[in-house]
């Protein structure tokens, strides 16, 4: 008996095993295409849509977070004048898309402004993430009682408990209702894997429409950990399925059925609407697990390209790029992607378990990554193609000019300008080697840290379409 008493109290503090649950991510009462965290639904009096600028955050721990919170108080620290008004480049950005460890800088600048950049003294995302060791953290929960009790439950996980100590320490309770409220650029783009389709899932309204969910009612933090939830070290983060509950089957936008008569037309938008019409079965997928972004798209690149290229996006880039609204378009691409030295075949042995486990989780994710920037190079040359040759055909410059395009307007076709942040652009090959075998962990050290924020700084100084950027808006 007196053993049985403290057993019963700590039952009772701590809740029965298997009670336990994770946060269920609200219904949607009724689909509205202009409620909820969507792009055309922010307003922001220091940015100007006619100077449109994309950051995309790459995976890569507290090495990514740290590159692009460089690149972000680069861009802070660059004074510019558009349209007459004096601000900042940091001010001008419309869109942030991320994925892993870029999501924890996207998303605590989106939630809290410029107080992200308050010194270590201060809460600010130095002393709330980057200079905390979040993994050990995260390893002490772990011998937290009340999480022995939860995670006995079969609805409960170490990517809930990892969401949790996100939630209380770095973001503050804060839920996409909260950005909504706040109405201000960037609009914020966390992705994360959908693991039964391999295909990205972002954190936006659009993406929970067809679930007939609420986004408004989920915590960034969730957000945050489905993006960073790296397979094996976590379980898949469980999100439930409200499908068929909220009237979007009948009201679902045009593009879908549109789409879906594009099989031979466009391969590519046929089956973007068909992953997306699986989110509408409710019966067949009643929950949706998701993984590590980085498994989709290591780059959080694929969501600004679909929406260069496609009116199906939340941006609706080449309507306004068409109607001339958009003059210059900037896409910062930050890269923090590691190459450790792996001798494998200066040997016959084969390489450990574990060493064939890095190379199937980095490469491939690697080599993605390559090809989705060549796609972005070639998007950006074939619309610069577009434009040149009918300012050719117009000043007579070429000689037996189509007919279609000289009877055409002129495509409004606006400065376009690409920069990619990666430790591959360093000249010195120590300093290159140093910073591709850092860690890819949620700890580093303060020195790590500080210099990962200076080499990003180093890096957009040596880029000349920056510099370009720069010196035609000053």
């Amino acid at each position: 008996m007196q053993l049985l008493f403290p057993i019963l109290l700590t039952l009772l503090a701590f809740g029965l095993p298997g009670c336990a649950s994770y946060p269920h991510n609200p219904k949607l009462d009724r689909y509205d295409l202009d409620k909820g965290y969507r792009y055309d639904e922010l307003s922001d009096q220091k940015n100007s849509e006619s100077l449109f600028v994309i950051l995309t955050f790459s995976g890569g721990g507290t090495r990514a977070a740290a590159l692009s919170y460089g690149v972000l108080e680069k861009l802070r620290n660059t004074p510019i004048v558009w349209e007459g008004k004096h601000s900042t480049l940091l001010d001008e950005v419309d869109v942030i898309s991320s994925v892993s460890g870029g999501s924890f800088t996207a998303g605590y600048y989106a939630a809290f402004g410029d107080a992200t950049f308050k010194d270590k003294s201060q809460s600010g995302f130095l002393r709330d993430f980057l200079y905390r060791d979040i993994e050990g953290e995260l390893f002490n929960q772990l011998f937290n009682p009340a999480n022995w009790f939860r995670l006995a439950s079969p609805d409960y996980s170490r990517i809930d408990m990892a969401a949790n100590l996100y939630n209380e320490e770095i973001f503050k309770g804060v839920k996409y209702a909260d950005l909504v409220i706040r109405k201000t650029k960037p609009y914020l783009m966390v992705n994360a894997t959908d693991m039964s389709l391999g295909s990205r899932f972002t954190f936006e309204q659009a993406q929970f429409d067809p679930m007939c969910s609420d986004l408004g009612g989920v915590d960034l933090a969730r957000a945050v950990a489905a993006s960073s939830n790296f397979p094996v070290a976590f379980p898949p983060m469980t999100m439930d399925n409200h499908a068929g509950s909220c009237g979007y089957s009948e009201h679902q936008p045009g593009w879908i059925a549109e789409a879906e008569k594009d099989l031979l037309i466009n391969p590519s938008r046929y089956k973007n609407a068909a992953l997306f019409k699986t989110y509408q079965d409710g019966e067949k997928r009643p929950y949706i697990h998701l993984l590590d972004g980085g498994i989709a798209d290591n780059l959080g690149l694929r969501g600004p390209l679909q929406a260069l290229t496609s009116n199906d996006s939340e941006l609706n880039l080449p309507v306004k790029m068409g109607a001339g609204v958009i003059k210059k378009l900037l896409i910062i691409t930050v890269d923090a992607k590691n190459k450790p030295n792996l001798n494998y075949d200066s040997s016959a042995s084969p390489p450990s378990v574990i060493d064939v486990l890095k190379i199937v989780a980095n490469v491939p994710m690697d080599n993605f990554s390559f090809e989705t920037t060549e796609t972005l190079r070639k998007t950006f040359t074939e619309l610069e193609k577009d434009k040149n040759t009918y300012l050719a055909c117009q000043s007579q410059l070429q000689q037996h000019c189509p007919a279609a395009v000289l009877s055409t307007p002129a495509p409004k076709i606006p400065e376009l300008g690409f920069i990619y942040i990666g430790f591959d652009l360093l000249s010195d090959a120590a300093e290159r080697d140093k910073f591709f075998n850092m860690k890819t962990s949620f700890s580093l050290p303060e020195e790590q840290i500080d210099e990962l924020r200076d080499v990003a700084k180093r890096l957009l100084d040596k880029s000349e379409t920056y510099r370009k950027f720069v010196k035609t808006t000053q």
